[in-house]
């Protein structure tokens, strides 16, 4: 965070220890368990980066004992939020320098996976990891280096999985891997992409690309992702622009829809011709916090008076439904879209909860989340328009799933826990846990969670299934010892486990000097 001082890196023989910086109040300042102090009852919001070993952006929500507790009006409880800076600035790891990039072409052909992806844009090759594979390791189907940048600490979002191959935006290229590593196409585009959403529709997505003015993510396209081309280009709607600027843009699309938000206005357009849908404008002094897509599209709001809504937009652009949000109170995240899970905060984001909402858009449960602290991977999101950019859930028609935090067990060590919540109650189901790493949920498959249990500062990751009775993960990949720095020296990633690959992708590229950063890396059995 600005005008704080840099925390201190992990001590390597502990590397889960308490972050030394704590706040004024005795609250670690850079993330973990935050007990609030005599007199002020509710835990504080931080946001950040990736620690404990970790490198990517977390968001803990945090329920502490000295915690008052909200009761809802149907009886429900709301627990308190908060979020944390992990006390680790990321670095990626490597053991060589990438040379020889076209910068031309910033996008060079992947590593690691034999002859059809043998590094042909590079001035050297690095040795495949496949040739060093243990048993009962999973394969490397390719890996990407990150491409050179134009400048340090660029974010790149943009990544789809798609049937056979997998689709990353990074700065004004989009470009398609094959799963055998070869390159599928590549697309050009007239500036940097910044801004997109995390579904497709029928194989195609809009994206935002960089203006004509300064931090202006204003210019729109649809990109077929099958066959590499732009189907459409053209100025994002203008409708309650702040200052005709479009700040920290997010997107979510869902069916025919895309949902945009940003400082000082949002817009909801059309995906097959880019045209907007009229929709219902919040009433004035009410602004529109974000929209979340995927299986339908959410859209929350609040106002200067504390009230607030999260709705339902219909297919032609009209509302469904709206859950008012108790008084005081906002949507702070949309974990799941089907079934509604969100979470609230208070207009200072300091207390909140976790709910689900019915299909007709009524409370369904408030999750009992008790003493625990919880840490979806949910970035930093300055402008909080980027209401459904959560990782690190997941979601069946009954059940919800939430990663605790990294605790310190006196027999285990280390450990981390999933947390099934029954949707319909509101209570636990079960809780899976692994020591020495971060368990994630990924998807649901199934009746089985995947999950990713990230990698220790000696053993690569793993992809495992846990049953629904929760219990000991069974390994589904494990992730090869050769790879595992590149696997831990992501700043910040998305992950996604599909028909039988993973795959992680680079969200940040900090363009450290001396270092050899992955964009894709790919896993398959």
């Amino acid at each position: 965070m600005p005008g704080l001082p840099a925390p201190p890196r992990a001590d390597p023989a502990n590397p889960y220890a308490q972050n030394p910086y704590t706040s004024a109040q005795g609250g670690p300042a850079y993330g973990g368990p935050y007990t609030s102090p005599p007199g002020q009852p509710y835990g504080m919001l931080h946001s950040g980066g990736g620690g404990s070993g970790r490198n990517t952006k977390r968001k803990a929500i945090v329920i502490g004992a000295a915690v008052a507790v909200l009761l809802a009006a149907g009886g429900g409880v709301y627990a308190a939020v908060s979020g944390g800076d992990d006390d680790k600035k990321p670095t990626a790891a490597s053991t060589s320098t990438p040379a020889g990039r076209n910068r031309q072409d910033p996008t060079p052909e992947p590593t690691g996976s034999g002859e059809s992806a043998g590094g042909h844009d590079r001035g050297e090759s690095e040795s495949d990891p496949n040739d060093v594979r243990r048993a009962g390791e999973a394969k490397v189907l390719y890996q990407t280096p990150a491409p050179e940048v134009s400048k340090k600490g660029v974010d790149v979002p943009g990544f789809w999985v798609m049937n056979g191959y997998v689709v990353k935006a990074v700065e004004d290229k989009i470009v398609a891997y094959k799963d055998d590593g070869t390159r599928k196409w590549a697309l050009s585009l007239p500036k940097a992409v910044c801004a997109a959403p995390n579904s497709t529709t029928d194989g195609k997505v809009v994206v935002a690309y960089e203006g004509h003015g300064k931090d202006s993510c204003s210019q729109l396209a649809l990109i077929d992702l099958d066959k590499g081309v732009k189907v459409w280009d053209h100025d994002a709607p203008e409708a309650g622009s702040f200052g005709g600027g479009y700040t920290s843009m997010g997107m979510a699309q869902s069916g025919d829809l895309v949902g945009m938000s940003w400082f000082g206005g949002s817009a909801v357009i059309k995906v097959h011709d880019g045209k907007e849908v009229a929709i219902e404008k919040p009433s004035p002094g009410c602004s529109v916090d974000g929209y979340a897509g995927g299986k339908a599209l959410l859209r929350a709001y609040s106002c200067t008076n504390g009230t607030a809504k999260l709705q339902k937009v219909a297919p032609n652009g009209t509302i469904t439904w709206a859950y008012v949000v108790r008084k005081g109170y906002k949507v702070d995240k949309i974990f799941s879209t089907s079934p509604v899970v969100i979470a609230l905060s208070d207009q200072d984001r300091k207390t909140g909860g976790i709910l689900a909402i019915s299909d007709s858009g009524k409370e369904r449960s408030a999750l009992a989340v008790g003493n625990q602290s919880y840490q979806p991977l949910c970035g930093t999101d300055l402008f909080g328009t980027n209401a459904g950019s959560c990782q690190g859930v997941a979601a069946s028609n009954d059940t919800f799933y939430l990663p605790t935090e990294m605790t310190q067990d006196s027999a285990k060590g280390p450990t981390s826990e999933i947390h099934a919540f029954d949707l319909d109650s509101g209570k636990r189901k079960w809780t899976a846990k692994v020591a020495g790493r971060m368990l994630l949920p990924l998807s649901v498959d199934g009746k089985n969670l995947i999950a990713y249990e990230e990698p220790s500062y000696g053993q690569a990751g793993l992809v495992v299934s846990i049953s629904p009775e929760g219990g000991k993960p069974k390994t589904v990949l494990r992730l090869p010892q050769a790879t595992r720095e590149a696997e831990s020296g992501f700043y910040s990633a998305t992950h996604t486990y599909r028909n039988g690959n993973f795959y992680i992708a680079s969200n940040r590229i900090t363009g450290t000097e001396g270092t050899s950063e992955k964009l894709i890396m790919a896993f398959g059995s």
